[in-house]
């Protein structure tokens, strides 16, 4: 099952060469200024680069990427003229996707002239900046950002901005052809309630338009005019059933990954112009959902076909005791602010904390006032998936395998995409393989090419549709009622090696050996990372081959 050369592929930067499908690939950057884009390069050239780096100077950190400044061409679109003049008071976003390609226009002018009516007032520039990149929507009028991620420091207004944007949207059944259904959950209930409460407080005497929901554990704001639509505050753990036009995950670096991909997207997959906002200042305890999703954001920062990603932060490295620091991590700023911040070091410098969940003072003044992001997960979370070594004990060269397949296909957030499949040897053993792909219609352009040897087609459910029509065979959907049983039989059987592989594909060997799980009440469930889409197929294929041929009953 070796993958499949395709002619004409693109080709390294560094070094010139083709990049050919399912290997290791990065979007490269110049060495010394994060922000130029240079084209695809080879991983293994990517790494070369670093460490050529780190030789030259032993001990310093490579820098972070940098952003667009505010005069960058890139932002000269009609929806954003008059934005891209920041005020005294100010700061342009550190990092920011640029406009998104389908984009023809925003609903944040809109939105904007109805938050500001609403208030009496005027929503500060960061605010309507924020929205308006939300807000972009293509040529049929439907949303282009399916996932937003919103970060800064704490005690800014985002709030405010959060309680407009839900009200909003459910007034919005009109525009886009259905009731809009908000879903606001978050760290913990409390956050939300607190951020809904002067939005029922002002809703509540309206009678004729609006229906007030108080009691604890279902606060809900119900539009009855139009289409209607409601602002629900649920517990993390509690969408499951539901069906949301719009997600809040309010403070995010506390939500584990599985609360949103497996309770929050589902319930937006039939929705039109569905949107999550993920909104958090940064921990150092944070979880992968935030992590990972920004990560990725990162990569696509200047292509914008990722999640929209809106930050201000400081860089690891910059002075913790310097206003203009400070300022990097504040889209609205003014003496009183710098007053109440240089309070605040000081106490970090006295040994104390201005945040409970975090014993190290000066961390948490990065965190809470910097808004400096881990670079990885702080702690190892779960347990390995197979024991150390095992992995490699079941590489087998000698075998090779032209039987039928079982093949999965998953999706990596919109930026790549993954193929596993999986064949039954003569002797019983299931053989296995794996590539990555650098987007959906690469991964499926393979499938196509494994011919009618597959035999059994799953896909992610929330990729279903992106199927041709005609496929054969006919794909099936999988998701996490597929992974949690895949996970233990593909354990069971790599115990008892009836599990087999070839060293063809390092990225397979990487997800395998890197991949770890958590073990709850209802079974497995796997730990997020970068290869996560790739485990996830492989154990859908292993479990499809695994699974005994239906035998005919005889009456």
């Amino acid at each position: 099952m070796a993958p499949l050369v395709l002619a004409g592929q693109v080709r390294c930067w560094r070094c010139g060469d083709a990049i050919w499908p399912g290997e290791p690939w990065d979007l490269g950057h110049d060495d010394h200024d994060r922000s130029q884009y240079r084209g695809p390069e080879h991983a293994r050239c990517n790494r070369s680069a670093a460490k050529a780096l780190q030789d030259q100077a032993p001990g310093v950190e490579l820098p972070e990427r940098g952003g667009l400044a505010a005069k960058d061409e890139r932002w000269a679109v009609p929806w954003l003229k008059g934005l891209r003049r920041v005020p005294k008071d100010a700061t342009w976003p550190r990092l920011m996707t640029v406009p998104h390609p389908a984009a023809v226009g925003s609903f944040g002018a809109q939105f904007v002239k109805w938050a500001d009516r609403r208030e009496g007032g005027s929503l500060r520039w960061w605010q309507r900046l924020a929205a308006t990149r939300m807000l972009e929507h293509d040529d049929g009028g439907q949303l282009v950002w399916d996932a937003v991620l919103l970060s800064m420091a704490r005690q800014l207004g985002k709030s405010w901005l959060l309680r407009e944007l839900c009200l909003w949207r459910i007034e919005q059944g009109d525009r886009f052809g259905e009731p809009q259904d908000v879903l606001h959950t978050g760290k913990d209930l409390a956050v939300c309630v607190e951020v809904q409460r002067p939005a029922r407080i002002w809703a509540k005497p309206q009678t004729n338009r609006y229906r007030v929901r108080e009691a604890n554990g279902q606060e809900t704001i119900e539009l009855l005019e139009g289409r209607g639509g409601r602002w629900l505050v649920k517990a993390k753990g509690a969408p499951y059933g539901f069906a949301f036009s719009a997600a809040v995950v309010d403070e995010a670096w506390n939500v584990e990954y599985a609360h949103v991909e497996e309770g929050v997207v589902p319930t937006m997959m039939e929705r039109r112009s569905p949107q999550m906002l993920l909104v958090s200042t940064a921990h150092r305890a944070a979880t992968s959902l935030m992590l990972t999703r920004r990560k990725v954001a990162l990569t696509h920062l200047e292509s914008g076909d990722g999640d929209l990603l809106i930050e201000w932060s400081a860089p690891r490295g910059a002075a913790v005791d310097d206003p203009a620091v400070w300022r990097l991590a504040s889209p609205h700023w003014g003496v009183y602010r710098e007053k109440k911040l240089r309070q605040k070091l000081e106490a970090a410098y006295r040994g104390e904390s201005v945040d409970p969940t975090e014993p190290d003072p000066m961390e948490a003044f990065r965190a809470q006032y910097l808004n400096q992001w881990p670079k990885g997960l702080t702690a190892q979370v779960g347990e390995e998936l197979l024991p150390v070594g095992l992995w490699r004990r079941l590489q087998d060269e000698s075998d090779s395998a032209d039987g039928p397949l079982s093949v999965a296909v998953e999706d990596n957030f919109g930026v790549g995409a993954a193929v596993a499949a999986a064949t039954v040897l003569d002797d019983g053993r299931i053989m296995v393989d794996g590539w990555t792909f650098p987007d959906w219609d690469a991964a499926l352009g393979f499938v196509g090419r494994l011919g009618s040897r597959v035999v059994e087609l799953q896909v992610g459910a929330s990729m279903l549709s992106r199927m041709p029509l005609g496929t054969v065979p006919t794909p099936r959907p999988a998701g996490t009622a597929e992974t949690k049983p895949g996970l233990a039989v593909f354990r069971d059987l790599a115990a008892g090696h009836r599990l087999v592989h070839n060293s063809r594909e390092p990225k397979l060997d990487e997800a395998v050996v890197g991949a770890r799980v958590k073990e709850g009440a209802v079974g497995l469930t796997l730990v997020p990372s970068e290869t996560t889409h790739l485990v996830r197929a492989l154990v859908w294929a292993v479990a499809a081959a695994h699974r005994p041929a239906p035998v005919p009953m005889v009456y």
